[in-house]
């Protein structure tokens, strides 16, 4: 019933004044939080360390993010009054990854994931909704409504289960003495994933990062400053009133971000560890854009020098920040063939 009325009040509101042109750009990674490129860098943040020659791992990441897209936008059932709505939900997500060190300072990586997003549907709506004739004789019309207002005409609904944007990495360590370490991590995405359903880039991106790190025994101080260069996507208002028609509202917004990055980890017995971390960006192109930062707090379990597993809980730290997901959590395992001398951690 509350989708006839949506589809209802935006075939009026269209009829009379030829709104619902604007675009509802979907092509986002919303997805704040990947999981570190191989077994030696922590939850989030990677580490400059390097698999040794020939070591071959491979990591698993399985997450869950509560509300990690939260956009201002037109309520059709109120007027068209400016509303709240979780756009996502809740979000699952699953992250593989293999590794292999090329020699003791030089690895490659690569990461596939996949996701599930549970949506608020009567903000993202449906491509194609019959609405009700108003006379006996009159004929049904269908609409477009939520996020699909004023797109090409498609049958084809949002994608609850998709395959993200997969990642690839080179890293490159330059120096690893005892108590400093500095590296570099060259990655890139490649648009696979399904970009009408929040899950992935409109086009490649590419991500530098310089890795450094402080090695006190069994406490360590890691750091990352680096970029996110993408191709930028732009959401519009989908459902404008008569006021905004010839110019709806810029709703969300992603360009070029700079990535920054910090940890500290304490191995606390043989097989036991803990580790804070906090990442976040910092946009420096396009409008209706704005940073992000998350802290996360991770127990570490290392059973054996080859196998670790971790428990990650956390959130964001700006609420209003429309990809600041409002907790997530993560359960991840590392293993690797043959790991360096004092293991994964």
């Amino acid at each position: 019933m509350r989708h006839h009325a949506l589809a209802l009040a935006c075939a009026l509101g269209a009829t009379a004044s030829g709104l619902c042109t604007a675009r509802a750009d979907r092509s986002f990674d919303v997805v704040m939080t990947p999981p570190a490129m191989d077994a030696y860098g922590l939850q989030v943040v990677d580490r400059a360390q390097t698999p040794q020659q020939f070591e071959f791992g491979m990591t698993a990441n399985l997450g869950w993010a509560g509300k990690p897209l939260k956009l201002t936008m037109n309520d059709v059932n109120l007027g068209r009054q400016e509303a709240p709505f979780s756009i996502i939900e809740n979000q699952v997500t699953l992250d593989l990854g293999f590794y292999l060190g090329l020699w003791d300072f030089l690895s490659l990586s690569a990461m596939v994931p996949v996701g599930v997003n549970y949506y608020d549907q009567n903000a993202v709506g449906e491509p194609t909704v019959t609405v009700l004739p108003t006379t006996p004789t009159g004929m049904g019309t269908t609409m477009a409504t939520g996020v699909y207002a004023g797109q090409p005409r498609q049958n084809v609904s949002i994608s609850n289960v998709g395959v993200r944007d997969p990642r690839f990495a080179i890293k490159a360590r330059f120096y690893g003495g005892k108590y400093f370490e500095i590296g570099t991590l060259l990655e890139v995405t490649a648009p696979i994933g399904d970009s009408n359903s929040f899950f992935g880039e409109k086009n490649f991106t590419f991500r530098p990062k310089l890795l450094l790190g402080v090695l006190l025994s069994r406490l360590h101080i890691l750091g990352s400053f680096g970029a996110v260069v993408r191709q930028g996507s732009e959401l519009y208002e989908p459902n404008p009133t008569t006021a905004q028609a010839g110019s709806p509202p810029l709703r969300f917004a992603v360009g070029h971000e700079l990535t920054w990055g910090g940890a500290i980890t304490v191995r606390l017995h043989r097989v036991i560890g803990l580790g804070i971390e906090g990442v976040g960006t910092i946009p420096v192109t396009g409008e209706s854009v704005s940073s992000t930062a998350t802290a996360l707090g991770s127990i570490y379990l290392l059973p054996t020098d080859k196998l670790r597993f971790s428990v990650t809980g956390g959130g964001g730290l700006f609420a209003d920040n429309p990809r600041n997901a409002s907790g997530r959590v993560m359960f991840g395992m590392a293993y690797s063939l043959s790991p360096r001398t004092g293991g994964l951690l």
